[in-house]
């Protein structure tokens, strides 16, 4: 789940149609993220690493009410959390194999009405489900997307699956969507391939349906999950047809001036959980605050708190022959835009039990995020 943009390089071209009424537009866009971190104490052990993402997307607007969007990713210098602060969450959003893959490749057809509309092709799932709008502000990629469910591999960043997506307004304030995907995303044979496309009646399909109901200050969103094809129990005892399970996550606009603009004072919460039988985290919950604008003048700033709390099931701990302990990952920071497309954001993390091993002593994560843009035209 990539929700970072820094790097920004825009520009855009119409095409009229022989008609001569009808207007397609392509707007690209080049992202580039780098993070600096640092293992100051604690963990598997101290040390430093630069991590980078560049994403090169085209997204189009064409008549009738399609469009569609195509998206690269370029990933280098990940690693950080398995190398050294060891936690099972992950303490930053862009860390991924290395790699350039074609991420999403995919067309929607919007009904005339606007009340509903059906995309497919490559699609991040986390770019329409389990979407943490408030906690896009943190690095720890349990705010992206929840843990209990990104552990399953479903089709999110940075190896997407083929699937199809349907998206309807109920009602004004209601919105329901549904997504069918492979059952496997990428190719885990070969993570660094282009194209990861690798389909096999084996690997079945993923399934996941979300409602989210909106009122004045907010949202409450609930979702469910699963996948068709087997899955090895953590006890060795066979297969299980029970890989699945659910989320619910609240947000909440405590102080917004102006409801055309991001100022304000926001929360969220968010809990998820998968069946411990098959998967190692059981249940997650998280959420926090995120002040944006806290500064007169300074809009673009966004200041915050959180906390992702991953609680490791009964299963999973007895197979690693380990009494483990949730690992809870608390995080403050601060976004500052120098200017239109450049920000820097400070961040510390402090992650207790990482892995849930309670011989491990809590990590201390210290980092800076650098975003660096640079718009053509518009």
């Amino acid at each position: 789940m990539f929700r970072a943009s820094a790097f920004r390089l825009t520009c855009v071209l119409v095409a009229l149609a022989a008609s001569g009424t009808a207007r397609a537009e392509i707007e690209y866009d080049a992202v580039l993220t780098t993070d600096l971190l640092h293992n100051k104490s604690g963990g598997l052990r101290e040390g430093s690493r630069v991590m980078s993402n560049l994403d090169l997307s085209a997204a189009w607007q064409g008549p009738s009410n399609w469009d569609g969007f195509a998206y690269v990713l370029a990933d280098a210098g990940g690693g950080f959390s398995e190398r050294y602060s060891g936690d099972a969450q992950v303490v930053s959003n862009i860390d991924a194999p290395k790699g350039v893959r074609l991420f999403e490749a995919w067309v929607r057809r919007t009904a005339e009405s606007d009340r509903w509309s059906v995309t497919g092709g490559l699609i991040n799932l986390n770019g329409i489900f389990d979407v943490q709008e408030a906690g896009a502000l943190f690095l720890n990629a349990s705010h992206g997307i929840g843990p209990d469910y990104s552990q399953t591999g479903p089709s999110i960043f940075p190896f997407a699956a083929l699937g199809v997506v349907g998206d309807w307004q109920a009602t004004d304030t209601l919105r329901l969507r549904g997504g069918l995907f492979d059952g496997v995303a990428g190719d885990p044979s070969h993570q660094s391939r282009f194209i990861g496309i690798k389909l096999s009646e084996a690997d079945g399909a993923h399934w996941v349906v979300e409602a989210e109901q909106n009122f004045s200050r907010g949202y409450v969103k609930v979702g469910a999950w699963g996948y068709t094809a087997e899955t090895e129990r953590l006890d060795g005892s066979g297969p299980s047809h029970a890989n699945r399970g659910q989320y619910v996550q609240v947000k909440y606009d405590f102080y917004r001036p102006d409801p055309e603009s991001d100022r304000g004072l926001s929360a969220w919460l968010r809990w998820g959980q998968a069946n411990e039988d098959v998967q190692a985290i059981e249940t997650y919950i998280g959420g926090g605050l995120v002040w944006t604008a806290p500064l007169a003048g300074r809009d673009s700033d966004a200041v915050g708190i959180a906390i992702a709390k991953a609680d490791l099931g009964t299963p999973y701990a007895a197979a690693q022959g380990v009494a483990l302990k949730p690992e809870t990952a608390l995080e403050l920071s601060y976004r500052y835009a120098i200017r239109d497309g450049l920000s820097v954001q400070p961040d510390i993390q402090y992650v207790q039990n990482p892995s849930g091993d309670p011989d491990t002593k809590g990590a201390l994560v210290l980092g800076v995020r650098l975003r660096v843009g640079l718009q053509a035209f518009d």
